[in-house]
């Protein structure tokens, strides 16, 4: 028999970078009282709003909005000089909900190695969608999948993380000091990802950056989440002690966000997470059972109350209605 599987959820990987994001922009933008930042489309876009009270409805044309987060390893060629997709599997998936009216944040990630099979398609691995789409349709291949995945849950937008922009935007301050807590060692050639930051004082550049905050063998969630948290704070000092670079830096978020959301969505949804209190943040997992080697299945009769619970969709399993 198939055992439900208790495995520790990704989302807060996903979470760190778009929530916690959005709150150190507005952080940023609190902290300078808005100067220096005229030449920046996004701390301009904060100021408007916060001048003209703009709520997020009125710029999403919406009370809530569901996102589909994702992060994409690159695939390479034997021997990993060259790349052949810059995105491609996508190694972390979330569908978030904010929900505007309520101040609320609330999301389910699903674990890559899930069993989708789409109409007329062969049995795949979430993740693999994203990877066989034709150029330029990976976004909404996936998008599919995962609503079909879902039962139907509708997705607005789909937002794939650049790690590259995220290594510029590091690179820009000049690094981030942070103090590793641990020695992380981690070597996945496929992806191009090279983990090793031993214990101590560092100053972190854009590509060891992104190693500490992806890195999560051997650790609890609630470890990395810390760790994400305390690389966000150091980050923010840093920029603020650079006050010329913090319009720059602003800017440099669409690009992080996959360029997904333009100037004035990043800037509501900056001032919306900033006024979410702790509490209204919930985040977990699609229920799955385990299947042969690393495969997994969605927990079909637990699926519904999950959704709900969630607020992903009504307690009839239907989705939550939005004004359009």
């Amino acid at each position: 028999m198939r055992k439900q599987r208790q495995s520790t959820p990704m989302w807060r990987r996903l979470v760190g970078g778009f929530v916690y994001g959005s709150l150190l922009l507005g952080a940023i933008a609190a902290g300078t009282g808005y100067r220096l930042l005229s030449e920046s489309k996004v701390a301009s876009a904060l100021a408007d709003k916060v001048i003209h009270h703009t709520s997020p409805n009125e710029v999403f044309h919406s009370n809530t909005t569901t996102l589909l987060l994702l992060g994409c390893d690159e695939d390479l060629a034997p021997g990993g000089k060259k790349v052949l997709r810059k995105q491609a599997r996508s190694d972390m998936m979330l569908v978030a909900k904010l929900d505007f009216d309520n101040k609320r944040i609330t999301g389910l990630s699903i674990p890559r190695d899930t069993e989708c099979r789409l109409p007329g398609d062969r049995i795949r691995k979430i993740n693999a969608y994203h990877a066989i789409a034709k150029p330029g349709e990976e976004a909404e291949l996936t998008k599919t999948a995962v609503e079909h995945l879902l039962k139907g849950v509708r997705i607005d937008r789909v937002v794939t993380l650049d790690y590259d922009a995220f290594q510029t935007v590091v690179n820009m301050v000049g690094g981030v000091p942070v103090e590793v807590d641990r020695t992380m060692d981690y070597d996945d050639n496929a992806g191009n990802l090279h983990i090793h930051l031993k214990p101590g004082r560092a100053v972190l550049d854009g590509y060891n950056a992104m190693c500490y905050v992806r890195y999560r063998h051997g650790d609890s969630d609630f470890k990395r989440q810390d760790r994400q948290k305390a690389f966000l704070v150091a980050f923010k000092n840093a920029v603020l002690g650079k006050p010329g670079m913090i319009g720059q830096v602003a800017d440099q978020s669409m690009a992080v966000l996959g360029n997904a959301l333009n100037a004035d969505e990043i800037a509501s949804l900056a001032l919306f997470a900033k006024d979410v209190p702790p509490a209204n943040i919930q985040m977990g997992q699609v229920p799955v059972v385990e299947g042969k080697g690393t495969r997994l299945s969605v927990n079909d009769k637990q699926l519904p109350s999950v959704l709900a619970q969630y607020f992903l969709t009504d307690s009839y399993g239907s989705r939550v209605s939005v004004a359009r």
